[in-house]
C-alpha cells in the first residue's frame, strides 16, 4: 500500500465522528402491556449520520443489533433508506431481519459520492441512514426500568467506516398504575361510652371517622400501546376492568358496622363508605362482614379515580353505637384485573389509620378463682391529674368476655379504689351478663380508665390471713 493511501485513510479514520440517534426519545411504555410475547412496539426511527463520505463505487455494510427484543416485522431491504447532504445509493438487506432475529446487516453500494451540502464539507448536513423498524418479545420491559437498546457499526473491507453507534435505550417501561393508602387519624374510642362509640362534639359525630386514603395513581407520559401517543388510562379502551375485577378490600373490625343503616335498606352496606377522589357522592361497601369491607370499582368509577392528580378516595367507618369498639389497625388490598387479557394485572397493599381508646388499660392476667381456697383481690390506681371511670373487661379462661363499669363513683385522680375481691368482680359481671361463668377457672381482666394513666395489682391472701401476694 502506497504511504500516501495509508496517511489519507489514518486521516479519515481520525475524523469520524457520526451521529448517532437511535430514537429522538426513549419512549416509554407501560409494563402492564407486556404481559404476553406478542405485543409488538413502535419506538421509532433510528437515524445514523455520517462523518465519512465515501465516493462513487465504494461499498460498506450497516450492522444493526436490537437488545431486549427482536424484529416486530420482518425487515426489507426499504427499511433502511438513506437521505439528507448529496449522494445516492442502492440498499440491500444481505442477513438477518426476520421476525425471530435482533440482527439485520445491510450492504450500501454508493453510486454517486456522498458529500456534505455546505462549502467547507466539515460540517453541515451529511448522508443520514433511517432505519425503520418496531419491536416484538420484549417481554423484560414488563419490570419497570428494563429497556430494549439498538446499535449500529459501519464498515467497509478496511474495517471501521465510521464512528460505531453505541447501544441506546430506544425503548423503555415504567409502571402505569400504582395503588397508595395513607393512614388518617381516626376519633378515638370513647371509653366512657362503653367503647362503642367514637370521642365526638355532637352525637353524630360520636358515630363516624374517617380511617383514611386510598388512591390509584396513574403515571403521566407513559404509553398505553404498540404505537406512539396514547397516556396509559385505567378504565378505559383495553385499560378498562373485567365486572367486579378492581376491588379494595380492607380488613379490620367491622362488627360495629354491620348493622347501621343510614338509608334503610338492606341492600346497601351503609358501614363502611369511599367518596371523594372525583366520584359524585359516596359509594357504600359491596361487601360488609364483621371483619372485612370490600368495594367492587366498576369502570367508570375506576377512570374517575385514576384522570385526576390527588385524587384521594376517603374511606369512612360507621357505626351503631352499640357494639363493642376494639382498636385495630385496619389492612388494605388492591386489585385490578384488566379485560385485556394479555395486560399484568394490577395489585397493592396498605394500612389505614389506627383505631385506639382514648383512655389507659391495664391488664391483669391472674385473678384467682371466686369462691376458691385463697381470696384473691385486685386494686386499681388512678395516677392521672383528672377523675373518671374504670371500666372492666373481664375473661375466663376459654376466652369469653364480659364488660361493665366498675362499681361505685368515678375514681378520683391520684386515688386508688379499695381492695375489690374476686367475688365481687364476678358478680358485678354476671349482673351485666348472667350467661358469663368462670367454669371454675381463674379470671383474667383488663382495666380501662377515663384518664390518662392507670395501674393494677392483683392480691392473694393465705388461707391463715398472715401473708399476701401481689402480681
Amino acid at each position: 500500500m502506497a504511504a500516501s493511501l495509508v496517511v489519507t485513510l489514518f486521516a479519515q479514520s481520525a475524523a469520524m465522528a457520526g451521529t448517532w440517534v437511535a430514537s429522538a426519545t426513549t419512549t416509554i411504555y407501560a409494563a402492564e402491556i407486556f404481559g404476553a410475547a406478542t405485543v409488538a412496539i413502535t419506538p421509532g426511527t433510528a437515524d445514523y449520520t455520517l462523518s465519512a463520505t465515501p465516493g462513487a463505487g465504494a461499498a460498506f455494510n450497516v450492522d444493526y443489533t436490537l437488545t431486549g427484543g427482536t424484529w416486530g416485522a420482518a425487515l426489507t431491504s426499504g427499511s433502511l433508506t438513506a437521505a439528507l447532504g448529496t449522494g445516492a445509493e442502492s440498499i440491500t438487506l444481505v442477513s438477518g431481519g426476520a421476525a425471530t432475529d435482533n440482527t439485520a446487516k445491510f450492504r450500501v453500494d454508493v453510486t454517486t459520492g456522498y458529500e456534505k451540502v455546505n462549502s467547507s464539507k466539515t460540517h453541515g448536513n451529511a448522508r443520514t441512514l433511517t432505519l425503520a423498524y418496531t419491536v416484538n418479545g420484549a417481554t423484560g420491559l414488563a419490570t419497570a426500568g428494563n429497556n430494549v437498546t439498538l446499535a449500529v457499526a459501519l464498515a467497509d473491507t478496511l474495517g471501521p467506516l465510521d464512528t460505531a453507534g453505541t447501544a441506546f435505550a430506544s425503548a423503555t417501561s415504567a409502571e402505569a398504575v400504582a395503588f397508595a393508602a395513607a393512614a388518617g387519624t381516626p376519633a378515638n374510642i370513647d371509653v366512657a361510652s362503653g367503647s362503642t362509640k367514637f370521642v365526638g362534639a355532637t352525637a353524630a359525630a360520636q358515630l363516624t371517622t374517617d380511617l383514611g386514603t386510598v388512591a390509584i395513581v396513574e403515571t403521566a407520559a407513559t404509553q398505553n400501546i404498540a404505537t406512539v401517543g396514547t397516556d396509559f388510562a385505567v378504565g378505559a379502551g383495553g385499560q378498562d376492568t373485567n365486572a367486579d375485577g378492581t376491588t379494595i378490600t380492607i380488613t379490620g373490625d367491622f362488627a360495629a358496622s354491620v348493622g347501621v343503616d343510614a338509608d334503610e335498606s338492606a341492600l346497601t352496606n351503609d358501614g363502611v363508605q369511599l367518596s371523594g377522589c372525583g366520584l359524585t357522592g359516596s359509594r357504600n361497601a359491596t361487601t360488609l362482614t364483621a371483619t372485612q369491607a370490600q368495594f367492587s370499582i366498576v369502570s367508570a368509577d375506576l377512570a374517575t379515580i385514576g384522570a385526576g392528580t390527588g385524587n384521594n378516595c376517603t374511606i369512612t367507618m360507621n357505626i351503631d353505637g352499640t357494639t363493642l369498639l376494639t382498636p385495630f389497625t385496619p389492612s388494605v388490598a388492591f386489585a385490578l384485573d384488566y379485560a385485556t387479557a394479555t395486560h399484568i394485572d394490577e395489585s397493592g397493599t396498605g394500612a389505614l389509620g389506627a383505631l385506639s381508646k382514648n383512655g389507659q388499660s391495664a391488664d391483669v392476667d391472674l385473678i384467682l378463682t371466686p369462691g376458691g381456697v385463697f381470696d384473691g383481690f385486685v386494686r386499681i390506681v388512678n395516677k392521672s391529674a383528672v377523675p373518671g371511670k374504670v371500666i372492666v373487661t373481664l375473661r375466663n379462661d376459654a376466652g369469653t368476655a364480659v364488660v361493665f363499669d366498675l362499681a361505685g363513683d368515678p375514681l378520683a385522680a391520684q386515688a386508688s379504689t379499695a381492695l375489690v375481691s374476686a367475688a365481687d368482680l364476678y358478680s358485678q359481671a354476671q349482673t351485666a351478663d348472667a350467661t358469663f361463668d368462670h367454669n371454675g377457672g381463674k379470671l383474667r381482666a383488663t382495666f380501662e380508665g377515663e384518664f390518662s394513666a392507670i395501674a393494677a395489682q392483683s392480691i392473694t391472701i393465705s388461707t391463715d390471713n398472715t401473708t399476701f401476694t401481689t402480681f
